[in-house]
């Protein structure tokens, strides 16, 4: 008897050891953690709190086209298996895009500006000529009609007018073929044509504001032709339509003109 007496404390504090352990690691109470991404703060906070865990917001970004206010990204990820009272990291999108530093456009050539814009997330307004012997060089850059000077500050995103030179004798450019362009690839298309967009005439089946972007081009005017030459500036006007059928493929495009529609969509979405 004298040698079980010690082998059943031993088993006893074993035993209540292991029952504290597990009441105080709680082992067995686990939560999920809820998918709160697109939610706003306050929605993705009750949501997490009613699992009995804590949101905390540690960062937030700009993210083009989300909903300002709303959840990003969260940590640990939505399904993951947590003990309650957890905290949630969340990362939010950002109210309003980054101020940057406007770059100097001026002199710099239009492909060159195309290509500065898309880098630091800008986009085009539009593209305006005037007689000046450099073509297609940069003369001024402006922000809602003003002109902005390099280093002045503006929110990413924002729409740069560009002033080109249009050579001395008033130089004229080949009307170039869109059809079959999506209406996101019209803009970067024409830019790079020291064209600008014009108006779209009809979007057939259409139905909601983005869909223009994917509808396709079956119309334009002026109309491609061997002799269509229009002033540098210029708008082409187009008509689109969501049934491609009968429309030809999809040109393939050299990689400086897919650059430019890549920033062209961007802004869309």
């Amino acid at each position: 008897m004298k040698y079980f007496l010690p082998l059943l404390v031993a088993a006893g504090l074993l035993l209540s050891g292991w029952l504290w352990l597990n009441r105080y690691t709680r082992h067995s109470d686990i939560v999920m953690v809820p998918d709160v991404r697109g939610l706003g703060s306050a929605s993705a906070s009750d949501a997490i709190a009613a699992r009995t865990l804590q949101a905390i917001v540690v960062d937030s970004v700009y993210t083009e086209g989300g909903v300002p206010g709303s959840v990003v990204d969260q940590d640990p990820p939505a399904g993951a298996a947590v003990k309650p009272g957890r905290k949630v990291y969340l990362v939010l999108n950002a109210v309003q895009p980054p101020m940057i530093d406007m770059p100097k456009l001026v002199d710099l050539s239009k492909r060159q500006a195309l290509s500065v814009l898309e880098i630091l997330g800008l986009r085009v307004a539009s593209m305006t000529y005037k007689p000046d012997p450099c073509v297609d060089c940069v003369l001024d850059q402006l922000v809602e009609g003003r002109r902005v000077a390099a280093g002045d500050r503006v929110r990413r995103g924002v729409a740069v007018a560009l002033v080109l030179g249009s050579g001395d004798r008033g130089e004229r450019v080949p009307v170039p073929d869109l059809l079959g362009l999506s209406g996101s690839e019209v803009g970067g298309v024409l830019n790079m044509a020291s064209l600008n967009p014009g108006l779209v005439v009809t979007c057939d089946g259409c139905t909601t504001s983005r869909d223009s972007a994917f509808a396709r081009v079956y119309r334009q005017s002026p109309a491609v032709r061997a002799d269509a030459f229009v002033s540098m500036g210029s708008q082409i006007d187009v008509w689109l339509t969501m049934d491609t059928t009968g429309l030809r493929p999809r040109p393939v495009l050299p990689d400086t003109v897919m650059s430019t529609i890549n920033a062209t969509i961007d802004a869309v979405e």
